[in-house]
C-alpha cells in the first residue's frame, strides 16, 4: 500500500538532527541578540535573515538526491576552484582580519566564498574517494586525491586563510579515513605535519600576527595588552561566568566592550559569562546529539559515497567546534573559525544549513528510493 504524503515526509525526516539544528538555531539566535545588543546596525536581524537563507541551501540540497551531485563534480570542481581564487579578483575582494577572504560589491562586504566552497569540497572529494571503492592504498591512489586537497589549499593560502585551509584538511583526512585510506597513510602525514609545523616556525614563513597567536597559545600569559589581548579577556569573560551565569545581556566583558569580536570569533565566551557552566553544558549536549545523528544518518547510507558525504560534514563540524572554543579558553591557538550555529553571519550559517541538507538527503535515500 502507497505511503501517504505525511508517512513520506517523515520517512524523510531524521528527528534527532531537525530537532538539534533547530535548538542550536535558537540558541544562536539568543546568544547573537545578547551579544550584539549594544552594537546597532541590526545585527540580530542581519543573523535571522541569514538563517532564512541558509533554509534555501539546505532544502535544495535536501530535496536534490545526493547521488546527483557525483555526477556534476566536473562543474563543482570549477565553482570550487572559482569560488576560491575570486577574493583575488582585482575589485571584488575584501580584506578583514589579515586576509582578503572577502567578496564586496559597490564597498559592501557581501559573503565570505570560502564558507560554500566547504560545501562543494565535501561532493567533490567524495565523489574521487569514493571512486576508489574503499581501498585507497597505493601511492598513485593517495597522490591522486590528495591533488584536489592541495590544489585547493594553494588558493585558500592565496588569500591568505590558515583558518580555513586547516578546515579543509580535516575534512579531506576525515573523508579519507571512511574512504579506506590505509593507517600507515595517515601516520605518514601525521609525521610530515609535524616536520611542516617545525620549518614554517623555524623559518618564519607565517605573517606576524599568525606567529603571534601561535606564541600565545604556547604561552597564555604572553601580551595580555597586545597580542594576547583576546585571549585574555576571552577567559576573564569565561571565569566570571561562574556555574548560572551573570544573566543575558548582563555580562560586564562583553557590554562593556572589553571582549573583542563577542558576536563572532568569541561568541562562546558571551554564552560563558552569560549563563555560565550550565550554558556551556547545554550548548556541548546539543553539539553532541547533532553529531551522533549525523554518525547515524552516515551508518545508514547504502552507499560509499553517501557515507564519506557525511563524514566530510562530520569533520567540518567536529573541527570547528573543537577549535572555536579551544580557542577561547586557551586550548587551542586563536582563528577565525566560526562557532556553527552560534556565531554571527551569514555565510557560515549558509554552509552549516546547507550541511543539514546534505546529510537529510542521504538519510532520506537510505532505502535506496
Amino acid at each position: 500500500m502507497e505511503k501517504s504524503p505525511y508517512r513520506r515526509f517523515l520517512n524523510a525526516v531524521n528527528l534527532p538532527l531537525a530537532f538539534a539544528t533547530l535548538a542550536l538555531l535558537v540558541y544562536g539566535s539568543i546568544m547573537v541578540s545578547s551579544a550584539t545588543a549594544t552594537m546597532g546596525g541590526g545585527m540580530f536581524q542581519r543573523q535571522l535573515l541569514g538563517i532564512a537563507v541558509g533554509c534555501v541551501p539546505f532544502v535544495f540540497l535536501w530535496v536534490v538526491d545526493y547521488k546527483t551531485l557525483k555526477h556534476w563534480t566536473g562543474p563543482l570542481l570549477i565553482l570550487l576552484a572559482f569560488l576560491l581564487i575570486s577574493p583575488r579578483i582585482p575589485g571584488l575582494g575584501y580584506t578583514a582580519g589579515g586576509a582578503t577572504s572577502w567578496l564586496q560589491f559597490a564597498r559592501i562586504r557581501l559573503f565570505q566564498p570560502s564558507e560554500p566552497a566547504k560545501l562543494l569540497f565535501i561532493a567533490v572529494m567524495a565523489a574521487i574517494i569514493s571512486d576508489r571503492k574503499g581501498r585507497i592504498d597505493t601511492t598513485s591512489d593517495v597522490a591522486g586525491v590528495m591533488a584536489y586537497l592541495l590544489g585547493a589549499l594553494v588558493l585558500i593560502m592565496m588569500q591568505p586563510d590558515l583558518g580555513t585551509g586547516l578546515v579543509f584538511i580535516v575534512i579531506s583526512f576525515g573523508m579519507l579515513l571512511v574512504g579506506g585510506m590505509r593507517k600507515r597513510w595517515f601516520l605518514i602525514f601525521g609525521l610530515l605535519a609535524v616536520v611542516l609545523v617545525a620549518v614554517v616556525l623555524n623559518f618564519h614563513l607565517l605573517r606576524t600576527y599568525q606567529e603571534d597567536r601561535l606564541l600565545v597559545f604556547i604561552d597564555n600569559t604572553r601580551d595580555p595588552q597586545g597580542a594576547g589581548y583576546n585571549l585574555a579577556q576571552s577567559k576573564i569573560a569565561i571565569g566570571s561566568g561562574g556555574i548560572a551565569g551573570q544573566g543575558l545581556r548582563a555580562g560586564t566583558q562583553s557590554n562593556l566592550n572589553f571582549l573583542p569580536e563577542r558576536h563572532t570569533d568569541f561568541i562562546f565566551a558571551v554564552l560563558g559569562e552569560e549563563l555560565g557552566f550550565t550554558g556551556a553544558v547545554v550548548l556541548l549536549g546539543l553539539y553532541l546529539a547533532l553529531l551522533l545523528a549525523a554518525l547515524a544518518i552516515a551508518a545508514s547510507s547504502r552507499d560509499l559515497y553517501g557515507a564519506i558525504i557525511c563524514a566530510g560534514v562530520i569533520a567540518m563540524w567536529s573541527f570547528q567546534i573543537l577549535e572555536n572554543i579551544g580557542m577561547t579558553v586557551g586550548m587551542m591557538p586563536i582563528t577565525g573559525i566560526p562557532l556553527p550555529f552560534m556565531s554571527f553571519g551569514s555565510s557560515a550559517m549558509v554552509t552549516n544549513l546547507g550541511g543539514v541538507g546534505m546529510l537529510m538527503s542521504v538519510w532520506a535515500r537510505r532505502y535506496g528510493t
